[in-house]
């Protein structure tokens, strides 16, 4: 895992993200000028016999949960697509996930790590003309994930708000925050919205402790604004999210 290393790569007509698994194989997202974005994976040896393969973002070996099948594709001579929702897949990656690709009749298994993917991300991004870095990581919110169910936070969530606790605790111009909470489309409307009440009381109840003079308000909003497809695993995985909001003092009202 420390000698994973991404790399970004482009011009106006393509942008690249390819991250080399030493004379094994390559794993790259491409996007060519006017079209979408899409997952190549070149096995580099022989040993691929051909046949299916099914693809899913799983968490890391220091994270909890299960693998989240997010589509299946095709071995071609070696060489591995898949073209289906990848700005998900990869809002998933910078979050923290890996991408898992399995040989449909075989246990064999490719994982392509997250290590080192922020910046290249960014410069991924930053080529095909969009922000460096995504929405809730600019200094003014945090974006937290969840895995489908579950209310209680994992240790690195905890360890997130911990630092966000300690970088306020020192900030004079922070009034208050504001945390909203959503849910993906699965399941009956009314648990979802008591779903993403209790995930957005939990995350409150954690910052009240280390900021308890700081006023904390709660918004609940369910599975309501999505910010990706309900269809696939991936774009659920982005929509189940609590959004800490920093509301500073030129900011208030």
């Amino acid at each position: 895992m420390d000698r994973a290393a991404w790399h970004a790569v482009g011009d106006a007509s393509r942008c690249v993200m390819e991250h080399q698994v030493g004379r094994v194989a390559s794993a790259r997202f491409v996007a060519d000028s006017g079209g979408g974005v899409r997952f190549e994976l070149e096995w580099q040896q022989q040993g691929i016999q051909g046949g299916g393969a099914e693809l899913a973002l799983s968490p890391a070996p220091w994270q909890q949960g299960e693998a989240e099948p997010i589509g299946n594709s095709h071995w071609q001579r070696q060489r591995l697509q898949y073209h289906h929702d990848i700005p998900s897949v990869l809002s998933a990656m910078a979050n923290g996930r890996w991408l898992s690709i399995r040989e449909q009749g075989s246990p064999r298994r490719f994982i392509i790590p997250s290590v080192h993917f922020q910046q290249a991300y960014g410069q991924f991004r930053l080529c095909r003309g969009e922000a460096a870095v995504e929405p809730g990581s600019d200094g003014h919110s945090l974006v937290l994930h969840f895995h489908a169910g579950v209310r209680d936070l994992s240790a690195a969530q905890q360890q997130r708000l911990s630092a966000l606790a300690g970088r306020l605790a020192s900030d004079r111009q922070v009034t208050g925050l504001v945390i909203e909470s959503f849910t993906d489309s699965s399941g009956h409307p009314e648990l979802n919205q008591r779903l993403s009440r209790e995930r957005g009381e939990r995350v409150a109840a954690l910052l009240r402790r280390q900021l308890p003079a700081l006023r904390l308000d709660i918004k609940a909003y369910g599975e309501a604004s999505p910010l990706a497809a309900n269809d696939t695993p991936a774009g659920r995985y982005q929509n189940r999210r609590v959004v800490i909001r920093i509301i500073k003092q030129e900011q208030a009202s």
